[in-house]
């Protein structure tokens, strides 16, 4: 079976594992805007200021590396936004070494939603806007944890020294207001009613580099993805799902962009896939910024719902377009699609660079290959100074039961291959 064939075959397994059977052919939902439900001004809730994640160094401690079982496909990853003091030193630092702009991250808004009995609450619907504004500039859901991080500046709102959020029951009534100080530091906001987070519906989108660097990466990666059918149906057995597909290569190839759109029939989505091949690229400069932005004009669904994209790739675009890569995050983020950018092969540090900030930017994870499994081309090592290495497949999985269960899932210490640094429930502590 050819390489590319594999690969089809896995991606199609995987995003099979996450649907329920007898997937309804409802047509798609779609809308500029989420509409408001009436509100009603609560008294300002005083946030209580937490700690800032401590920062973390740049470049990790040697880790010695235990080669898993032959054939399995190991991968770690580095959720930036738990970890933001240290992420906005990389990025300063990076865009200097690399002669490359970075996105506007300055005077984030971080805020953690607890219940009344302190737990926190994912899924509650928010807004935010200026202080004395008319109307919201950001209007979404507290994600895992009850995490709320939302970059102003990256929304056009920059230099605000405070934000009003609105936090709104989803049994209805008042709406509680609290008035929210921008920076490093990530507030507790105690609101006095519950949420837990059941998704209406999952939009799974890959954006996929078919160059011919990635051939050997991506068999392996089909190896280990047959893992997740195995486990991955219980990440959303109520959802309805529907799957997206955009893949790109490099401007000189047969083709440049390529999307497919969603479907909610997993054949149809498998024979997309199947029908691609792994060719060209010949490690130039690719079109990732613009494959990200096709992928924006997807019809993705508003509401109550999970909007996950998962991109996959080795080299970066030119550096002109890195401007418009953050673009394509910036509209992602701004309509609470999240980004998880996948370093496949030896990804370029250009290419990590422009991931890690789109990743953050919208909520989602910055993954990457690793050499434990001694499997395909080398794999670069991650400017980051704590992970842990597990199986790929694992890792996926454990994202998707993140996102659709609102709270954070870690891996267990048997399924642990290797840690690099001091890791704290995604925090880096050293």
């Amino acid at each position: 079976m050819k390489l590319k064939a594999q690969f089809s075959i896995a991606i199609a397994m995987l995003v099979g594992a996450c649907a329920p059977a007898n997937l309804p052919q409802g047509p798609a939902m779609t809308g500029a805007q989420l509409p408001a439900p009436p509100v009603t001004e609560a008294p300002v809730v005083v946030a209580e200021a937490m700690l800032a994640a401590p920062a973390m160094i740049i470049a990790p401690p040697p880790s010695p590396r235990v080669a898993p079982s032959a054939g399995v496909v190991t991968a770690g990853d580095i959720d930036d936004t738990l970890n933001l003091t240290a992420f906005l030193r990389y990025q300063g630092a990076a865009s200097t070494d690399l002669r490359l702009p970075k996105a506007n991250l300055d005077r984030p808004l971080l805020a953690q939603l607890r219940g009344p009995d302190g737990a926190p609450a994912p899924g509650v619907r928010i807004t935010l806007r200026e202080p004395g504004a008319t109307d919201p500039f950001y209007d979404g859901y507290s994600g895992v944890d009850g995490n709320v991080t939302v970059f102003p500046a990256a929304l056009g709102q920059s230099r605000l020294r405070t934000v009003e959020m609105r936090a709104f029951p989803s049994a209805g009534g008042n709406a509680v207001v609290t008035t929210l100080r921008t920076g490093p530091a990530r507030q507790a906001v105690a609101l006095p009613f519950e949420s837990t987070w059941s998704p209406d519906f999952l939009d799974l989108v890959f954006v996929v580099d078919t160059t011919g660097s990635m051939a050997d990466e991506l068999a392996w990666l089909a190896q280990e993805i047959g893992e997740i059918t195995r486990t991955a149906k219980t990440a959303a057995p109520n959802v309805d799902i529907r799957f997206g597909l955009v893949v790109y290569k490099a401007p000189a190839d047969p083709y440049v962009i390529k999307s497919y759109g969603f479907t909610r029939n997993l054949s149809q989505f498998t024979q997309w896939v199947a029908s691609e091949r792994s060719s060209g690229g010949a490690g130039g400069p690719e079109v990732v910024a613009d494959a990200l932005q096709a992928a924006m004009q997807l019809e993705w669904r508003r509401g109550r719902g999970e909007r996950l994209l998962f991109q996959i790739g080795d080299e970066p675009p030119r550096a002109s377009q890195t401007r418009t890569y953050y673009d394509a995050a910036g509209t992602a983020a701004a309509n609470g699609i999240q980004v998880f950018g996948l370093a496949a092969s030896g990804v370029e540090d250009q290419l990590e660079y422009l991931m890690r900030q789109g990743s953050a930017m919208t909520g989602g994870r910055y993954l990457f290959l690793t050499d434990d499994s001694g499997v395909g081309f080398s794999h670069a090592e991650p400017t980051v100074s704590c992970y842990r290495v597990t199986r790929l497949n694992d890792l996926m999985v454990r994202v998707l039961r993140s996102e659709l269960s609102g709270r954070r899932v870690e891996a267990a210490s048997s399924d642990v291959i290797r840690e690099v640094g001091s890791y704290d429930n995604g925090t880096c502590r050293n």
